[in-house]
């Protein structure tokens, strides 16, 4: 992933995502591996993997700038999300395998938040319901899941908004923003 300081001046797919810190990168992808069927290739490679909270393709330059400028104003808090469960989703690109999320309401009110702040920048609404969760594999028409051996955990302590560039080669994601947790303060 690169860090971006401008912006293309074509439209662009953004999101914004939570991205897991390494060590449960390394736990997500220990857990694919066990499952049986699998591809030649893994993807998405460990540091792609995301939990997503709003998506928008052909972004305009000036409301991707509105966006990030909103996503500037975001505060929340850090929490600790879940990875409780293997689901398999049969998507019109292939069979994806993800990892459902446990309901928190902190990432609840993070997607709710964030959804305000793309609509304050001028983008739609996404009308099908909010299904948190982690693509951990595509391709996955041959797999056979396994149940988690444990919950995979990490604290969220950033939302980051990236631009999806299809058109590089390979694919490549590039941060357009980081927006961190503000720490509680100690009275």
């Amino acid at each position: 992933m690169t860090t971006e300081p401008a912006s293309p001046a074509a439209p662009q797919r953004l999101f914004t995502a939570l991205f897991p810190p390494p060590a449960a990168c390394a736990a997500i992808d220990a857990e694919r591996r066990r499952w049986a069927g699998l591809p030649r290739r893994l993807r998405p490679v460990p540091e792609r993997m995301h939990l997503t909270l709003q998506f928008h393709d052909r972004v305009a330059p000036p409301q991707a700038q509105a966006w990030q400028a909103a996503l500037a104003t975001l505060r929340f808090e850090p929490f600790d999300i879940a990875l409780v469960r293997a689901e398999l989703w049969h998507a019109p690109h292939g069979t994806l395998a993800v990892l459902r999320v446990a309901p928190h309401p902190a990432l609840t009110a993070l997607h709710e938040r964030t959804a305000e702040l793309a609509a304050q920048a001028g983008l739609p609404r996404e009308p099908r319901a909010y299904k948190p969760h982690l693509t951990a594999l595509r391709q996955a028409e041959r797999v056979t899941l396994a149940a988690l051996a444990a919950p995979i955990v990490w604290r969220v302590q950033a939302v980051e908004l990236i631009w999806s560039d299809l058109l590089a080669r390979p694919p490549r994601y590039h941060r357009l923003g980081l927006f961190a947790a503000a720490e509680r303060s100690q009275d």
